[in-house]
């Protein structure tokens, strides 16, 4: 809503804003002093406004986004990337806003002299813009992997340690790491028990991946600068480390699945191989 309005605004004021200028070709006004003309001043106004509502939706976002990500409790943060994208689509339309009326109403309206001045101011002012857009979030920690991956495993082991034959009550030993339902059967009855530990151990197995690569950033960065530098062949074997340790760091946070991992393994060697040495 408040995006709403504020295009309306604009686009109220930009009526015929700029519509008054007239070039004037003779020498004396192409020898005048640009920057002080009216098409520059309303301009510029016009640009400091924008700016101003860019600024201030900047600074609230480090103050608020990253309590609207804590508040989001849902593990995949749907309804905080629904608000960044919302933020987002707010500092779009102001760029585009500021864009069109300077191609539509500024630019064709200027005089030689007036161009240069408008242009620079137009350029400067779009860097800013984007500049604010794309670091907003970059303080914002969306989510921490290590926290959800402890508060997983809390509950996994809350659960083992409760976990009884439902048929003679006794005590069920667990020497796996199961995160999906399995059948255990018991040492004292033989009855056979499903060990379920819920929904929320069950997001490991789409934890694991994304906290091996957060524990490996290290590595990758060393692997991204020497790839940089030397070029994707040099870089193979600092790739195929950083995949190495990826690999341990998966079987660590999800054992039991080190065949899957191995394939992934060489599935991301392959890849390597095929494709990236062809860049």
């Amino acid at each position: 809503m408040e995006s709403i309005l504020l295009t309306t605004i604009i686009q109220h004021k930009t009526m015929g804003f700029f519509s008054s200028n007239k070039r004037n070709e003779s020498g004396a006004e192409q020898t005048t002093q640009t920057t002080g003309t009216p098409l520059v001043q309303r301009y510029q106004s016009f640009l400091d406004k924008l700016n101003a509502r860019a600024k201030e939706m900047y600074d609230e976002l480090q103050t608020d986004a990253q309590r609207v990500a804590d508040a989001d409790t849902d593990p995949f943060k749907r309804s905080f990337l629904q608000f960044k994208a919302g933020m987002i689509a707010q500092f779009t339309a102001i760029v585009q806003k500021g864009s069109s009326v300077y191609q539509g109403e500024v630019a064709p309206k200027a005089s030689a002299g007036e161009f240069m001045i408008l242009s620079q101011m137009f350029n400067d002012w779009h860097l800013g813009v984007m500049n604010m857009m794309t670091t907003a979030f970059d303080q914002v920690i969306e989510r921490d992997l290590e926290k959800e991956y402890v508060g997983i495993m809390e509950e996994y082991e809350r659960y083992k340690h409760q976990f009884h034959c439902r048929q003679c009550g006794g005590k069920l030993e667990i020497q796996a790491f199961y995160f999906m339902a399995t059948y255990v059967s018991c040492s004292y009855c033989r009855t056979q028990n499903t060990f379920d530990p819920g929904t929320k151990v069950r997001r490991i197995e789409h934890l694991a991946r994304p906290l091996a690569e957060f524990r490996c950033h290290s590595l990758y960065q060393r692997y991204q600068e020497h790839r940089k530098q030397f070029g994707p062949k040099s870089a193979a074997d600092s790739y195929k480390e950083y995949v190495q340790a990826l690999i341990r760091e998966m079987d660590g946070i999800l054992p039991g699945l080190e065949t899957q991992h191995q394939n992934f393994y060489d599935r991301l060697l392959s890849e390597y191989n095929r494709f990236d040495y062809f860049e």
